[in-house]
């Protein structure tokens, strides 16, 4: 392990029980402002819990803990400040992570963790037995819930842009849609890096309501058009390129085909749908693809069949009945080529072309950039580059 000696399995167990310490740590270090506090300077513990209207001490109990897990710093006794990872959970920081903190570690996500056990028992999602709705129809019902989940999205988007830019060539394209694609921190990015480019922002209606404070700060409002709607009915037609990125692993196989088909209706003949999911590895092994293994916990207790996917999975989703384009009386989505973009994420590129043998080799899109560096430090050493060339360029 990178030189060092294996953790004994007994302290590994201790440790895997005890996340939830530094999860709960972070969240309440981010729910009392604690680095929106000390983006003016080094504070100690009495002046922060003089801030937050907290206990003195318990702050200082805090504040070590996480100094500890490499959130804040202490430079001297009792004196702490900001370091690169404290600077993300302030409100106003490029790039903030302090929403993405308070959505997965937050209230909710403890009270449905905590009957996760029953989610494994019965394969029933948590949200529908503590709600009895899906997590979808509960945001659209609370306002404060639904406004957390999009500043989360739109930060984990954040941090995937430059990765996803660097990946893919969007310069070919005159329009660019992003299905639902939140309040738009995706879309903006990629528009304001291809300035030539229009936009189609569509998603859910009270979505795409907060949209436009954040398209007039990318400087791409008169560029985007903002559509609301659900991709379950109509995917607004006429863009040369489609992108539709964490959305397929929130749903089940019949409804992710059901996307992909209406996807497929919108698209004009030489249109391009763009895929940016976690690929899970065919079998599991220790230390490789973790944050994708526990996301797809987090979709068994959050999604109606949601999933995160392996590459057979995706391969059968896209190349299922009624997604694509007409061949003998069978559809399918032709994957044509993919790149790593994130730790654990891909961007495939999938076309409306139908081979007549599954296992005929094609060259890679042109328009995929492979080998380029991520400037993102989004993955780990040790588990291999950011683009593997000549993994998953298959035909399907």
């Amino acid at each position: 392990m990178n030189g060092q000696d294996p953790v004994p399995p007994a302290l590994m167990l201790r440790q895997l029980a005890f996340v939830m310490r530094a999860s709960r740590a972070l969240y309440a270090a981010a729910e009392l402002g604690i680095a929106d506090f000390l983006a003016g300077g080094p504070m100690t513990s009495a002046e922060l819990a003089v801030k937050a209207r907290t206990d003195p001490q318990s702050m200082r109990r805090l504040l070590r803990a996480l100094v500890a897990q490499g959130v804040f710093e202490e430079p001297a006794p009792d004196r702490f400040r900001l370091n690169a990872a404290g600077e993300l959970l302030r409100r106003d920081a490029p790039g903030s992570q302090r929403a993405g903190v308070l959505f997965t570690a937050g209230e909710m996500r403890w009270q449905l963790w905590s009957d996760f056990l029953e989610s494994v028992r019965t394969g029933q999602a948590a949200v529908e037995r503590a709600f009895g709705k899906t997590v979808f129809e509960r945001h659209a019902e609370n306002a404060e819930e639904s406004a957390l989940f999009s500043q989360a999205m739109a930060s984990f988007s954040a941090a995937i842009s430059a990765p996803v830019i660097a990946a893919y060539d969007f310069t070919p394209f005159r329009s660019i849609a992003d299905v639902g694609g939140g309040t738009g921190r995706l879309l903006a990015d990629i528009l304001a890096a291809n300035p030539a480019a229009e936009g189609v922002l569509f998603d859910l209606p009270e979505v795409v309501a907060a949209t436009p404070p954040l398209l007039a700060a990318s400087r791409v409002a008169e560029r985007c058009r903002v559509v609301g709607g659900s991709f379950f009915e109509a995917i607004p037609a006429g863009a040369d390129a489609y992108l539709l990125k964490s959305v397929l692993h929130d749903w089940d196989d019949a409804r992710s085909i059901a996307i992909l088909s209406n996807c497929r209706k919108a698209m004009a003949p030489k249109a391009r749908l763009l895929i940016v999911e976690r690929v899970m590895p065919e079998t599991a092994e220790r230390g490789r693809a973790v944050e994708a293994y526990l996301l797809d916990l987090e979709m068994l207790i959050m999604t109606p069949g949601g999933r995160e996917r392996s590459e057979s999975e995706f391969r059968a989703v896209l190349s299922a009945k009624g997604a694509c384009q007409r061949d003998r009386g069978r559809t399918r989505l032709t994957r044509r080529s993919s790149g790593r973009v994130g730790r654990d994420e891909s961007l495939v590129e999938v076309t409306q072309r139908c081979l007549h043998c599954l296992n005929d080799p094609h060259p890679p899109s042109p328009r995929l950039r492979r080998g380029k560096p991520s400037p993102l430090p989004l993955q780990s050493a040790g588990e291999g580059p950011f683009f593997e060339p000549g993994r998953a360029f298959v035909e399907i």
